[in-house]
């Protein structure tokens, strides 16, 4: 019983003192870790600082892009900024620092040392924590494709804008969007009278506007495509529909659109009545068509309908003589040209398309015979056109000097309805169909193409194109150029892309077949092209969409072997794997572009085809390519080589070689060059690379890549050592462009002047230097490297981001009259070492800087400061920085001032935005400035809390200011 007793009384005592023992030998280890603790701690930061660094350059990367960051992600970028860790650790460190002092260290306060060396553990946790998340984003991603803006912005490229639309009507359409009781608006009239112009107008006057939340535009055109209506409303939602049947898909739309509040829907261009519910469209939303046909509009009951009328007696003949030029003020024409506007009706295209053809031209014979044409204008089929417009199109199409240029126009029609033509297409199809044809080189029929495509542009015969390099057609020209295009002198010319073949095709004559992105067509079987042996031009094209995620395959036809005339073959997105082989037998091709095909492998047959001109793999599925193949392709301009394939003269596991890169040294006639290779020490024949027009060369392993066309040339080096690696790539380097330089988390490097001395790089025009720790200057100047000053006269943009190890981006003597003269752009980003921007010795040489740009810079002193002896030049401030319009300063929390001391900012600048820099009490704006001034945006605390030296100065820049919630 006693021990029992003794057992109940000593087990909890026992306990007691483990507890206390463990407890005690826990403070010992804290107190004998101390160093150790501290240590840690500075490491786990250091790495936090370098995931962070990671995480950056993968943000910065989504946000060119376009993509959005997710929340997450941000808030993690805002929690481990310099500043925030500093913050953490502010008062640990400072409490650090006095330990040491206590004695030098040898008589530490020991219950100080105790809470430090907890904190430091605890802190370690946290940030390794951060660390930890941080690493995690690129596997879970960092960003996500950024939602549908509510109002897209539409080009208002027309032949008429200088004209319409007209106030009246603007007024009109706004008054009937703001009314409650009028869900549906009608716009109505003849073809070319400027009805698209005002709904393009419209919208992008609703960028911003209270009246409705998003504003969706899609274009009906004269065939509607449901599905394609579809897509295009379902895309400015973010949404992606899948290919199932349009019931199903209008269901699923509806109850999307349903969640929107205040949405406008414009159909442009409607031919016939449309019943919304199959698209999807609900009840609720406000809806706008427009037709040619008021009939359309009665029958859709749509409640408001506007007409668009034609252009007063005034503002025909303002167009006209917009178009034709002072030759309809000389006195022995301008009757005639009275009368010709006068014939035109008041319609905008057919007093352009007049007065363009008629530009210029003083013989009065042209004149009497354009009044006569117009006298007995062509009557024609073509719904709501006006004869007139009609008789002027084809007016101005017969005034054009050749057939070529006709066949071009002609040419241009084949493409559906507001289709954007890409030029480059257009031209491999000008070369099969010979309107293009010329002795000379590819580079002569693009710069003969573009001076047809000048010239009917400057005819109103064609538009400018929504996308880069592309030009479209009016609808209404197009419907006239499909009736010009019957003439059988012109050529028997086919467009399969909207039809749905099921059948093999029985047109012995035809010339041209394009059929694209239409996954409807099918084409599989081995007969198809039996009875087309005449065809010239055959494309043949898949689609992607959302991302590359759906995807169709064209497949291609074993009687593609019979098509021996073809000049111009296009396969892009096709599968062609079994059948590339039968391309061999096509000996009069000059133009093969297999881009983003299913390829596999380039056989010996490939070596037959010696005409050929451009060859085009990029994006193709490539792994092997025969040898002696490419060397045969001796007239080869243009070869644009898969960055998939890098296997150059390497075996095949069956023992088969592959190409060797010098067989495309033996092409004489290249002009451009596009190729990815694997061992960068291997040096090519740079002579024979320098005489190409256009090289794209890429280093698998880095990424790293030159690039070089007629207008500018690029090299970017990604994770290597600049002054090392790649030697011969900078003898790649033209003296006759400009160059752009791009270093990413480069090593081995203090110094870009080094590299530029090094590397002679004297016509650098634009530098970026991303992430790269060992940058100290970004241009020091000593005795090694003092020539290489000029060649930084050139400069007109330095971009400097995530540079942890900078301390100045120039370093040295007064530097040598033109040095930095041409800089116009400068950004400066997460550079943390950096106390300014400007030495006071290098501001003089600055004359024409124009966008200044800083960010988080967390040790930011001055914008324009220096050592001790370097002061800002006293008397005329106005000569500082003469040009500076655009101002960015952000996140910099350390700033105290634009210059040392209280020199007032004098710039010229029209746009102020200043957020987070809450030291920065002192903003010396010259009373002058504010005569510039456009945008000042900035915290409201913050300029509220400003030190003036004259308060009138702040009552002057206070109706400018633009206040942001800090």
């Amino acid at each position: 019983m006693a021990l029992e007793i003794l057992a109940i009384v000593v087990t909890p005592i026992n306990e007691v003192a483990k507890y206390l023992f463990g407890s005690l030998k826990q403070q010992i280890r804290y107190l004998t870790s101390y160093n150790t603790n501290i240590q840690n701690l500075q490491s786990q930061v250091s790495e936090l600082q370098l995931t962070r660094q990671r995480v950056q350059t993968l943000a910065e990367a989504a946000q060119r892009n376009s993509d959005e960051l997710f929340l997450d992600v941000q808030k993690w970028l805002e929690d481990t900024t310099v500043e925030k860790l500093e913050e953490q650790q502010r008062d640990f460190i400072d409490e650090v620092n006095i330990n040491k002092k206590c004695f030098k260290g040898l008589c530490p306060d020991l219950s100080s040392r105790l809470r430090l060396s907890k904190q430091a553990v605890r802190l370690a946790e946290t940030f390794h924590t951060l660390q930890e998340k941080g690493n995690n984003f690129p596997e879970i991603g960092i960003s996500h494709p950024r939602p549908p803006p509510n109002v897209e912005l539409v080009r208002t490229t027309t032949i008429v804008e200088n004209i319409l639309p007209r106030d009246s009507l603007m007024n009109a359409l706004m008054r009937a969007l703001g009314d409650s009781n009028i869900r549906s608006i009608g716009v109505h009239g003849m073809g070319g009278i400027g009805k698209t112009t005002l709904v393009k107008k419209i919208n992008n006057e609703l960028d911003g506007h209270k009246l409705f939340n998003k504003v969706i535009m899609v274009i009906v055109s004269k065939d509607p495509d449901l599905m394609k209506i579809q897509d295009d409303v379902a895309r400015r939602l973010g949404m992606n529909l899948e290919a199932t049947s349009t019931n199903v898909r209008a269901s699923k739309l509806f109850e999307r659109l349903e969640t929107e509040e205040k949405l406008l829907i414009i159909l442009d261009d409607v031919w016939k009545p449309l019943k919304v519910e199959d698209v999807g469209l609900p009840g609720g939303c406000k809806l706008i068509v427009t037709t040619r046909m008021q009939e359309v509009c009665d029958q859709m009951k749509l409640q408001k309908i506007i007409k668009v009328e034609p252009l007063s007696k005034d503002e025909s003949w303002d167009l006209f003589e917009s178009k034709a030029g002072y030759v309809v003020t000389l006195p022995n024409l301008e009757p005639n040209a009275q009368n010709i506007v006068a014939k035109c009706k008041g319609s905008p295209l057919a007093i352009a398309a007049l007065g363009s053809a008629l530009k210029s031209v003083e013989e009065e014979y042209v004149w009497n015979n354009a009044l006569f044409v117009l006298s007995y204008p062509t009557r024609s089929d073509l719904e709501g056109i006006m004869p007139e417009v009609v008789t002027s199109i084809s007016f101005s199409f017969e005034r054009l000097e050749s057939p070529e240029i006709k066949k071009c126009f002609l040419y241009c029609c084949l493409f559906p309805e507001d289709y954007n033509i890409d030029l480059g297409d257009l031209r491999d199809y000008g070369i099969g169909e010979r309107f293009l044809k010329v002795g000379g080189t590819l580079d002569n029929a693009s710069d003969k193409l573009l001076s047809f495509i000048k010239k009917l542009k400057d005819c109103c015969l064609l538009l400018e194109g929504d996308k880069e390099y592309s030009v479209k057609m009016h609808d209404v020209v197009r419907d006239v150029a499909i009736c010009i295009r019957g003439d059988a002198a012109y050529g028997f010319l086919v467009n399969h892309s909207k039809d749905v073949l099921r059948d093999p095709l029985e047109c012995p004559q035809v010339l041209s077949l394009l059929i694209r992105e239409n996954d409807d067509i099918r084409i599989d079987q081995e007969s198809f092209f039996e009875d087309n042996k005449s065809l010239e031009v055959l494309d043949l094209k898949g689609w992607w969409k959302w991302g590359g995620q759906n995807r169709f395959i064209m497949p291609t036809p074993q009687s593609i072997s019979c098509l021996t005339n073809l000049k111009t073959l296009h396969l892009a997105g096709c599968d062609v794997s079994d059948k590339i082989s039968l391309l061999g037998g096509l000996r009069k091709l000059e133009i093969l572009n297999l881009s983003n095909s299913i390829v596999k492998t380039l056989p010996e047959e490939i070596g037959n085809l010696v005409n050929l001109r451009s060859l085009d793999l990029d994006g193709a599925e490539l792994s092997f390519v025969a040898r002696n193949v490419i060397s045969k392709l001796s007239y080869l301009e243009e070869f644009y080589m898969s960055h998939e394939y890098t296997e150059w003269d390497t075996m095949t596991s069956g023992g088969e070689y592959n190409a060797n890169l010098k067989e495309v040294e033996l092409l004489s006639r290249l002009s451009r060059l596009s190729i990815c290779i694997k061992d960068t020490k291997t040096e090519p024949h740079v002579s024979w690379l320098n005489n190409l027009k256009q090289l794209f060369i890429r280093d698998a392993y880095t990424w790293s890549y030159y690039n070089r066309d007629p207008q500018h040339q690029l090299v970017y080096l990604n994770e290597v050592n600049p002054l090392e690696y790649w030697h011969w790539v900078y003898k790649l380097i033209s003296t006759s462009v400009g160059l752009n330089l791009e270093l990413t988390v480069c090593f081995g490097i203090k110094n870009v002047a080094d590299l530029v001395a090094l590397r002679d790089l004297k016509q650098l025009e634009e530098l970026e230097v991303s992430g790269c720790d060992d940058i100290e200057y970004l241009i020091g100047i000593d005795e090694s490297n003092k020539d290489s000053q000029d060649s930084f006269n050139t400069l007109k943009k330095i971009t400097l981001l995530n540079l942890n190890g900078m301390k100045k981006i120039y370093h040295g003597p007064t530097p040598s009259t033109g040095f930095f003269g041409q800089l116009r752009f400068l950004y400066v980003y997460g550079c943390h070492q950096i106390k300014n921007i400007f030495s006071a010795n290098l501001l003089l040489a600055i004359k024409r800087l124009e966008y200044l740009s800083v960010r988080d810079c967390s040790s930011l002193k001055e914008i324009v400061g220096g050592e001790n002896e370097d002061e800002v030049p006293a008397g005329d401030h106005s000569c500082l920085l003469p040009q500076l319009k655009t101002l960015e300063l952000y996140n910099l929390s350390s700033l105290t001032g634009f210059y040392q001391g209280d020199i007032p900012i004098s710039c010229p600048l029209e746009t102020i935005d200043v957020r987070g820099c809450r030291n920065l009490k002192k903003f010396p704006l010259a009373p002058q400035t504010a005569s510039y001034l456009q945008t000042f945006e900035a915290e409201t605390d913050w300029f509220d809390a400003l030190e003036w030296a004259d308060q009138s100065h702040k009552a002057i820049f206070q109706p400018c200011i633009s206040h942001e919630d800090g």
